[in-house]
């Protein structure tokens, strides 16, 4: 869950797998896991597909259906990290090297990030701090399980994913972790999220580990603050399909954004 900065279907096919497989299904998740981190280069297109429907007082008011793409690349060999996307209606640029980091926003000039970006800016690159700052223990741990092979893109791979509703709890504290972080202030001003549904699958390249695929989805409500002291519910339900690549990344950095990497 990168913040961040989020499948269903397993009906009766789930009580055929045997606890072998539900052992392996974690230890192949671990050695991708590892694999991530190893591989010289990497790129990974995340789409998030989200509709909501705003409550106020006995008001339902559906949302328009948003769609997000997020590309994140990394260069490990140079500890280089890019992040594309759009926020406001513009491009964002965000690059990091080590520990330095520049971001450009639509027809702006590199600049340091600040704010919010800053905190973009120090998670980029690391695909894994949720699961590092609120890691899989004995008591929040899905159940996973190994639910057969596919071939994606010419691949072959495993297919792994959580059993029903399992991930919810884990789903849960993550969501409340990242929003306890992006909204450091006054705690009683925070968003608060009860995650009703969570599920997740993966594609596991049976060659060498490497992550190919992940679906997430989930179905939550939010409540937040608005002015007059009462506070906005909102229904969400959301998709969010991870797509892996490994091959001809490269990260190119302009003589502004260099500039202040070099600070």
């Amino acid at each position: 869950m990168n913040h961040a900065k989020p499948l269903i279907a397993l009906g009766l096919i789930a009580f055929c797998i045997p606890v072998q497989a539900a052992q392996s299904a974690r230890a192949l998740l671990d050695k991708a896991r590892e694999r991530a981190i190893s591989v010289p280069a990497f790129r990974r297109v995340d789409t998030t597909e989200q509709s909501a429907t705003a409550i106020v007082g006995q008001n339902r008011v559906p949302q328009t259906p948003q769609t997000n793409v997020v590309t994140i690349e990394v260069d490990l060999t140079k500890t280089l990290a890019r992040q594309t996307t759009t926020f406001g209606g513009q491009q964002l640029i965000m690059l990091k090297q080590g520990e330095k980091a520049a971001m450009k926003m639509g027809d702006a000039s590199w600049q340091v990030p600040a704010g919010v970006f800053a905190n973009l800016a120090k998670d980029l690159g690391n695909l894994f701090v949720c699961e590092k700052e609120t890691p899989e223990t004995k008591e929040n741990a899905p159940v996973w399980i190994v639910t057969g092979a596919e071939v994606l893109d010419g691949d072959e791979a495993i297919v792994i994913e959580t059993q029903g509703n399992t991930a919810v709890r884990l789903a849960q504290e993550r969501m409340t972790e990242a929003i306890a972080k992006a909204f450091s202030g006054n705690p009683s001003a925070r968003p608060t999220v009860k995650v009703l549904e969570y599920s997740a699958k993966h594609w596991i390249r049976k060659s060498d580990s490497c992550r190919l695929l992940a679906i997430q989805e989930s179905k939550r409500i939010t409540s937040v603050s608005i002015p007059g002291g009462t506070r906005k519910v909102i229904e969400q339900s959301s998709k969010a399909t991870s797509r892996y690549s490994y091959d001809h990344v490269t990260i190119e950095i302009p003589k502004a954004a260099q500039e202040i990497l070099s600070q």
